[in-house]
């Protein structure tokens, strides 16, 4: 079943390339994607679903900041900090996607969101996450 949803999720992701015209992709693949040869999600679509499932302890931004759901969840702001993500791969980042914090000695309340999310959505994340980083600090780099 696993397989069959990836060549279908390759087999939409490659079939306007078949056509008379080619459009430009919306976003470099990650090198996840190059590896495993599944092309990121739309960066829209990426956003999206980062809006609705990781802000609530990320934030919009990856700073933790605006979007936390507030209570309880934890404020994880590492996914804006440039020293810290020069160093994490994109496979790193996507297999945290898949299998969750716990699972990567991270914290346990991460869901693991293999079985919710395609390979390209979870690629899509990680391409979105990229785009978080600031030198270094957020809220400055912003009210400039």
């Amino acid at each position: 079943m696993r397989i069959s949803t990836v060549l279908i999720a390759l087999a939409v992701a490659v079939a306007p390339t078949l056509g008379v015209t080619q459009e430009k992709p919306s976003a470099p693949p990650t090198a996840a994607a190059d590896a495993q040869g599944v092309a990121p999600a739309d960066p829209a679509a990426s956003k999206a679903i980062y809006d609705q499932m990781c802000a609530g302890c990320h934030g919009y931004r990856g700073d933790g900041g605006e979007g936390h759901r507030g209570g309880f969840s934890p404020h994880i702001g590492t996914l804006a900090l440039k020293d810290y993500m020069s160093g994490v791969t994109d496979d790193y980042l996507a297999m945290i996607i898949r299998k969750g914090g716990a699972y990567m000695g991270k914290i346990a309340t991460m869901p693991g969101w293999e079985k919710r999310l395609s390979e390209a959505e979870i690629l899509g994340l990680v391409a979105h996450i990229r785009t978080f980083v600031c030198a270094k600090d957020c809220d400055t780099a912003e009210s400039n």
